[in-house]
């Protein structure tokens, strides 16, 4: 019974307020839909402020600037420029005539036109034009197919000739026309820089008759239609009509329906999305608890892999210590009647193997001591010591060693246990060439860690041993026994640092071992520890 009516009263909670969501969304969207329209209003009348504003100072100016060409303007600092598009126009209506026919001549919108063949008999004329001599014989030459007499402060007029197929057409711009088109100019540019600020599609400007004095767009779409008077005293009479594209106030609506829609639908699926991300959560928090569980058993066995080593080095070193003592009686207390000096040294070679042997379960010693203090030390030298180390071996086997790490890049380290850890990397590197490569060693510092790159020319890692490499006991070697990588895995993590292998079965394997550059004292790096399994391993 309790059951049934918490059932009721949510869904009846539910109800109500899915009702008042709706409802409200729908006010909502008629209360955009008029505030768009508005918009689009408001849009329209702020460029036809600014258009009049602008032709009002802008012809002011080109006014001032005929009557005082040394004048200086803010707003038409070129008039040459305008000039300039002028002339353009000229030259494109010109060359896009399609022939030289009278006719077609006649079409030309220009007062002052003279058309002539090459030896100078006139074609066609209106107006009065005046070609100089000048501008003849350049056209004549063949060098020049136009020429251009751009206006002055003492010649006010634009003159230009074409040379066209079998005729030289020369045009004429007086003052008056000139700055007819100047104005017309200006006021297309206006508009232009105008509408890339608003919405705008298109705008016209219309004479007092109601003719297209200038067109800027065209008509695409839905559009808003807004037309006033232009109210400027250079161009009384005059109207302009905006249009204003209603695409992006509809697909505003449009947007804004959807995602009510949306809102709906996801207020009805809210609860089995919900389950469902409690699901995911969950399964997540799974994962991790899986992988910190991972890391702790690998740090148990590493633990125990160190007490097992400690004490077992310690017992080699006993036996060791009392062969080495016996070795140096025998030298000292015996000494044979021949072959003396064949007997000494070979006692030589007994004592210096057995030093090796001691150096080495010292250096074994080292790998597990993680109470080393830290140290600055220069990682060049450090791996140079290395290469020195293992380089007999790696020259048995025709190996390359290149150490490639900047001779001035330091750290703070344990150098022997990172020298330990970088030796089972290189001699894992040698023993996958096994003949005839190379294993290359660089460093890049990134911030307060340094990435120590170590890459070999073997045959790669299989993927399925790429996620099992650092694990104990863990051996794709014949005679290994899996303790390499997983001690420099140690001695790595104990630098507050990590290890990550990036191989291609037949393309090499690198090893990258990122470090801290400095180290705390209360253990932590500047790098924070990682408390899963490499994360880094790839294929």
């Amino acid at each position: 019974m309790e059951d049934k009516r918490t059932i009721v009263y949510q869904s009846l909670l539910f109800s109500i307020l899915f009702l008042h969501i709706a409802i409200t969304g729908y006010m909502q969207i008629r209360v955009t839909q008029t505030n768009i329209k508005d918009l689009l209003i408001g849009e329209g009348e702020i460029l036809l402020k600014h258009v009049k504003r602008e032709i009002d100072i802008n012809l002011e100016y080109l006014e001032l600037l005929g009557k005082s060409p040394a004048l200086i303007t803010p707003n038409i600092v070129n008039l040459m420029a305008y000039d300039e598009a002028i002339a353009e126009d000229i030259y494109t209506l010109i060359h896009s005539m399609p022939d030289s026919s009278p006719q077609q001549l006649r079409q030309i919108p220009f007062p002052n036109l003279l058309v002539t063949d090459y030896q100078g008999r006139i074609v066609f004329k209106k107006g009065s034009v005046t070609a100089p001599h000048a501008f003849k014989s350049r056209l004549l030459s063949g060098k020049e197919a136009t020429v251009v007499r751009m206006p002055t402060s003492k010649e006010n007029s634009l003159l230009m000739g074409f040379r066209i197929k079998d005729i030289i057409i020369f045009l004429a711009l007086e003052e008056s026309e000139l700055k007819h088109f100047r104005q017309k100019s200006i006021v297309k540019d206006i508009v232009e820089k105008e509408e890339k600020s608003f919405n705008i599609v298109g705008t016209t400007i219309y004479d007092p008759a109601g003719t297209p004095y200038i067109t800027v767009g065209q008509r695409k779409g839905r559009v808003f239609v807004l037309r006033k008077p232009l109210d400027s005293k250079f161009f009384p009479g005059a109207t302009v009509e905006v249009l204003i594209s209603r695409e992006p106030a509809e697909d505003t609506l449009k947007k804004t329906a959807i995602s009510f829609v949306v809102m709906l639908l996801l207020l009805a699926f809210s609860g089995a999305a919900s389950t469902y991300a409690i699901f995911l959560l969950e399964r997540k928090h799974a994962k991790k608890m899986k992988k910190i569980q991972k890391e702790m058993e690998l740090k148990e066995r590493l633990v125990s892999l160190g007490r097992v080593a400690s004490g077992m080095a310690h017992e080699i070193r006993n036996p060791l210590n009392a062969i080495s003592i016996s070795a140096q009686r025998l030298k000292r207390e015996f000494t044979p009647e021949k072959d003396k000096e064949e007997y000494y040294r070979f006692i030589d070679i007994m004592r210096g193997e057995l030093l090796r042997v001691d150096r080495i379960v010292e250096d074994f010693l080292l790998s597990t001591r993680s109470h080393v203090p830290f140290v600055q030390e220069n990682l060049h030298t450090i791996v140079e010591e290395l290469i020195a180390m293992i380089s007999e071996k790696a020259r048995t086997q025709n190996i390359q060693l290149i150490n490639g790490i900047n001779p001035a890049t330091t750290l703070e380290c344990q150098k022997e246990r990172l020298k330990q850890a970088l030796y089972n990397l290189i001699l894992n590197g040698i023993e996958a060439i096994r003949s005839n490569g190379k294993i290359e060693l660089s460093a890049d510092i990134k911030g307060k860690v340094i990435d120590l790159t170590i890459k070999d020319s073997g045959p790669g890692i299989k993927a399925e041993d790429l996620r099992s490499i650092f694990e104990y006991y863990y051996t794709t070697k014949d005679k290994g026994m899996g303790l390499g990588l997983p001690i420099s895995y140690m001695i790595i993590k104990d630098h507050g640092g990590d290890i990550k292998a990036i191989s291609e079965e037949g393309s090499g394997a690198t090893f990258v071992v990122t470090l801290p550059l400095s180290h705390t004292p209360s253990g932590d790096s500047a790098t924070p520890r990682r408390e899963a399994m490499p994360e880094g391993i790839q294929k």
